[in-house]
């Protein structure tokens, strides 16, 4: 894994805390891709690492493929901006306590809600969007290593420069 660990700047930390639409993205052996929602993020304090909750069986795949091929891809969307960030990294499955997960998606579900309520979203529709019910759950931490501009664009695709202290 030697590779740099990008901190994240103030700015892309609370970008990403959202309320946002999340994908996590890995692969298997054959390098066919698996995606999954997340159902929740948080930002380590530090800003060098984020924690995911997923949809277990949502997300089976994508957490097997984790177990033996630690490769992620995350992309966090502001559904209405269509601002998007990119980063890539390495990531592993975590055991939280159930409690810690569930208000961790339910914070996401509440607040992702109420922010596309306006464009015609209703609860019960977005609850099923972004994951049906909220258990089981699962956590990954997620390493970034580097991060893309995806929002559309002129710029997207491009590689945001490294903030490593």
């Amino acid at each position: 894994m030697g590779k740099p660990v990008t901190t994240l700047t103030v700015e892309q930390a609370a970008f990403i805390a959202g309320p946002r639409s999340i994908y996590a993205a890995s692969r298997d052996g054959q390098m066919r891709p698996t995606l999954a929602r997340a159902l929740g993020v948080r930002v380590a304090d530090d800003r060098r690492g984020l924690l995911l909750v997923v949809h277990s069986e949502q997300a089976a795949q994508l957490l097997g493929d984790l177990d033996s091929h630690p490769d992620l891809a995350v992309v966090i969307n502001a559904p209405e901006t269509h601002q998007t960030l990119q980063l890539k990294g390495h990531a592993v499955r975590v055991a939280l306590p159930p409690t810690e997960t569930a208000a961790l998606a339910e914070r996401h579900f509440e607040t992702f809600a109420a922010m596309i309520a306006p464009m015609g979203f209703s609860r019960p529709l977005v609850r099923i969007i972004i994951g049906g019910t909220p258990a089981p759950l699962a956590a990954i931490a997620f390493v970034p290593h580097t991060a893309f501009e995806q929002t559309p664009g002129p710029q997207a695709g491009q590689r945001i420069a490294d903030q490593t202290p």
